[in-house]
């Protein structure tokens, strides 16, 4: 009797404990996910990684191919019909977001694929989910549905959000629906900002300088100058609230900084935007049904379409309303209220999309810089291509750099025409320069960034390699004599934190920190040691670090730190744990470590202008433009 070869593809929410089975000669198992290889692992399951059956050379294909799909909408025969005042509804979901969306599903089914050419079986065993990608590729195989858990999914492409914080030196998460979410944010700001009269009068005629999105905490010393100007500072924030703490309060009634109330101009149950709820609302819902989306959405003459449609739907199901909600405010206040700056620090998020949409040539935006990348010239081009300004064109009227390296990046890679970029300095990181440094600590910062799912080329392999070289750098840290290791995560919200979290928690005599000042963990450290996985994208903490004239370290994880001449000043780059040795062998070194630190600040005036008087810079930039 001819033994059945099969097939079994297991994820993180698929139920199997029958181990004989996965053990047979015949089973060949393929591990979708790291928790998945690691519940194999700790089985002795021989198993093979999904993530191997895709080249990086087909992973930067399909991240073109994505690139390509950012204005799916445009394609659409009848795309008037999801349009509200020249504003196309499809087109407010943050295209980063779809990006990251796509490309992961897009990863998942091209490898699928592969692995169905290149493993001929009898049968296949599968979740239901994933079965799905494999009716796409083949139908002859006989697909047998292993039991899953439900998928409780979190995060932005979700109507759930993640909420993190510290007690004392332990991180928790929690998450939160965003209709509750946005409902206690509602509540809070009319309590703050009504006992503090912060709201900005609606009937208000003044000139207005409007900041969109801004952490009035990170950006204090902006607010206080900005305030200066002979033009109202209003603060707009949907996403966070605009004051968290009694210092926020503080510092925007003491510069007489208002808060846009955009609920205010509106009116959600008025028949003109009912009509239009609803007129959008059945015109989207017969969209998913169209066969046009199966032609948009298809690869290689394969359509993915099925993969998506039903993410794609909740989410402007749920948003829907939100999104229409907030084009009529906008429209409402930009029409009411005399704004004739607007500041933002992103362009892709929706508010700043929807803005960006429904300004008229007499507004002015400017986006402002605020993230720390161009340190390395080797590192150009590969930047580029992942630089948000290359993904998606920038839409601002000015862009506000950081320093001379960015004005000459931006100069030559992008399109953007010289008189619109504008040096300004970092106006969050004036006040770094007033800070005074510890000199007795003998703390360790290891700062981490999370692998993204931006480039595609994160994968299990890259975060086992991530797992050993953090337990590894730990270990040898901890022979350093009076050492206290802190561990900062990277505040953003990330499914890569979570597993970092699960590692750390079997790691003892270190302390983890998920939302602590940066600045504060910087000042009281002896050196930093940010671990990078990826080279192209890199954490703003290094910058921060060298402010305060501290020695930085930089792990590069991934393998293009091979293509480039590692860096020894201010940041010093190594790729392999050989060269991590000596380098703190170095830095315990007085002699050795005055000079480097005394050289810190040359370098640091080409990443940074205007230090210590960048918010004063932006003033200036501003009111000279009058």
């Amino acid at each position: 009797m001819t033994t059945k070869k099969s097939l079994v593809i297991l994820d993180e929410l698929t139920i199997f404990d029958n181990y004989e089975f996965l053990s047979k000669d015949s089973t060949i198992v393929i591990a979708v996910d790291f928790r998945t290889h690691e519940k194999l692992e700790e089985k002795k399951i021989s198993h093979e990684l999904l993530d191997n059956y895709l080249k990086n050379e087909e992973r930067q294909k399909l991240y073109d191919f994505i690139l390509s799909k950012y204005s799916w909408f445009d394609n659409l025969s009848q795309k008037r019909n999801y349009e509200f005042k020249n504003i196309n509804m499809l087109s407010l979901m943050s295209p980063l977001e779809f990006h990251e969306f796509l490309l992961s599903i897009l990863i998942k089914f091209l490898s699928i694929k592969n692995v169905l050419e290149k493993n001929h079986s009898d049968e296949i065993f599968v979740n239901k989910k994933l079965s799905e990608y494999i009716e796409l590729i083949q139908t002859s195989t006989k697909i047998n549905i292993l039991p899953s858990n439900s998928n409780n999914e979190k995060g932005f492409l979700t109507d759930r959000i993640e909420i993190r914080f510290n007690i004392f030196s332990k991180p928790f998460t929690l998450y939160l629906s965003k209709k509750s979410y946005s409902f206690l944010k509602s509540k809070y700001e009319n309590l703050i900002c009504n006992l503090n009269n912060l709201w900005l009068d609606e009937k208000s005629t003044n000139e207005i300088i409007l900041l969109v999105e801004f952490n009035s905490g990170l950006y204090d010393e902006l607010i206080s100058n900005l305030s200066k100007s002979k033009r109202q500072l209003v603060l707009l924030n949907r996403r966070r609230p605009a004051v968290l703490s009694k210092n926020s309060i503080d510092i925007l009634k003491s510069n007489n900084v208002k808060i846009l109330n955009y609920e205010k101009f509106s009116n959600s149950k008025s028949k003109e935007f009912t009509s239009e709820k609803n007129r959008l609302t059945e015109n989207i819902d017969k969209l998913w049904q169209s066969e046009e989306l199966s032609s948009l959405f298809s690869i290689n003459g394969i359509t993915f379409w099925p993969l998506v449609k039903d993410r794609l739907k909740k989410i402007y199901d749920y948003r829907l309303e939100d999104y229409l909600k907030f084009i009529f405010q906008s429209q409402k206040f930009l029409k009411n209220l005399n704004i004739k700056k607007i500041i933002c620090l992103g362009e892709s998020g929706e508010t700043e999309n929807i803005l960006l949409q429904n300004i008229g040539n007499d507004i002015e935006s400017i986006l402002l810089q605020h993230s720390f990348l161009r340190y390395h010239p080797d590192l150009k081009n590969l930047q580029w291509r992942y630089e948000d300004q290359n993904m998606i064109e920038l839409k601002s009227k000015k862009f506000f750099v950081w320093g001379n390296n960015d004005l000459n990046y931006f100069s030559e890679q992008s399109s953007i025409k010289k008189e619109r970029i504008f040096v300004s300095g970092s106006p969050r990181h004036d006040k770094f320069f007033k800070s005074k440094n510890s000199i007795i600590s003998k703390n360790i910062l290891i700062t981490l960034s999370p692998i993204s799912e931006r480039s595609g080329l994160g994968d299990v392999n890259l975060v086992l390699r991530y797992n050993q070289f953090l337990t590894n750098i730990i270990q040898k840290l901890k022979k350093i004599n009076n050492s206290k290791i802190i561990i900062k995560l990277h505040p953003g919200e990330n499914p890569h934190n979570s597993i970092l979290l699960e590692h750390l928690s079997k790691i003892p005599d270190i302390v983890v920190y998920q939302t602590k000042n940066s600045k504060d963990l910087i000042v009281d450290c002896e050196f930093l040691i940010n671990v990078s996985p990826e080279l192209y994208d890199s954490s703003t903490i290094m910058l921060e670090a060298l402010i305060l004239q501290k020695p930085v370290i930089q792990l590069i994880l991934d393998d293009e730190s091979l293509n480039i001449s590692p860096l020894h000043l201010p940041i010093i780059q190594i790729h392999e744990l050989e060269d991590f040795d000596e380098i703190i062998q170095k830095l315990h070194n007085e002699e050795f470590k005055k000079s480097f630190i005394e050289q810190i600040p040359t370098e640091l005036k080409n990443y940074l202008s205007y230090q210590n008087s960048s918010s004063a810079k932006i003033l200036e930039l501003i009111d000279n433009d009058s």
